[in-house]
């Protein structure tokens, strides 16, 4: 799959326009920041992604998980003072390599109608002042980019019509009181990292009809390790069983936000567009 051909694929599934963002089934990458490109020496056992978040972002992955760490030896203002990690830091920024890269991305004419959220799940080493701090880079840097938490309550169709250029959801796992972010994205999670794929496949069966807000922001964790190594599993061929679209009877209607490792490796992203055109197929009904 070319990064072209699904690089703008909300703006070209018309479908979504009836679909509250709580009810959209959306392709996510798994420890988004921690990938091969990334400019910090990583461990096997960190590295999920094959390439950097930008890279996924135009392959039409929509959910960044994002895991932060604070570095109070830099400076305030300084981009490495909050970097992305997985064990240790990848050297990511989340000044340079999430915030200036959306800002980047929806330059283009054909991004306005794409909706990325930023999942940020976890923080490492954080006081109250650092929160005060990404939060403050957060809201400085998107401004009117953002889709504030009020707006829940409306269809991707009026969001388009009523506030063009709010892309960005930005879930806070941690307690903020700021109004315009939405509550961390719920992950639905084995705590298994030694799975085999029928173990995985037996837990994601057993999340199915667990009860959901309209408005809450919920994912599959469908990822795993595998030994001698203990490294992320690629079992892209599963996953495209799985999560393949075919009608409103697919195992994919399941689901809302899928997390994968290796997410670019997989038809993921084509098969999230087809099921989200099902389901808002069926609310027409």
């Amino acid at each position: 799959m070319s990064f072209i051909e699904h690089s703008y694929w909300m703006g070209q599934t018309k479908q979504l326009k009836n679909l509250l963002i709580g009810q959209l089934i959306l392709p996510g990458s798994h420890d988004s920041g921690s990938d091969k490109e990334a400019p910090n020496f990583q461990l096997p056992q960190e590295i999920t992604q094959d390439v950097s978040p930008r890279k996924q972002v135009l392959h039409g992955i929509r959910v960044l998980d994002l895991r932060v760490a604070f570095y109070s030896k830099y400076a305030p203002g300084q981009p490495e003072r909050f970097q992305l990690f997985h064990r240790t830091s990848s050297g990511r920024t989340v000044a340079n390599d999430i915030l200036a890269m959306l800002l980047d991305f929806f330059k283009d004419p054909q991004a306005q109608q794409e909706i990325i959220v930023l999942d940020f799940h976890e923080f490492r080493d954080f006081t109250a002042q650092a929160h005060e701090e990404l939060e403050a880079l957060i809201a400085n840097t998107l401004q009117s980019r953002m889709i504030p938490h009020r707006l829940a309550t409306l269809t991707v169709g009026e969001i388009w019509g009523q506030y063009p250029g709010q892309n960005v959801v930005i879930a806070y796992n941690h307690g903020t009181n700021n109004p315009t972010f939405w509550r961390g994205v719920d992950h639905y999670w084995s705590g298994d990292n030694d799975n085999t794929t029928q173990k995985l496949k037996v837990f994601m069966d057993s999340t199915i009809g667990k009860y959901k807000p309209r408005y809450k922001l919920v994912s599959i964790q469908c990822a795993k390790y595998v030994w001698p190594f203990f490294v992320p599993d690629d079992f892209s061929d599963k996953i495209d069983l799985w999560f393949e679209s075919i009608n409103k009877d697919s195992y994919i209607q399941n689901f809302f936000i899928i997390n994968t490792d290796w997410s670019t490796r997989s038809q993921v992203v084509r098969n999230c567009k087809h099921a989200n055109q099902i389901r808002a197929q069926q609310l027409d009904l």
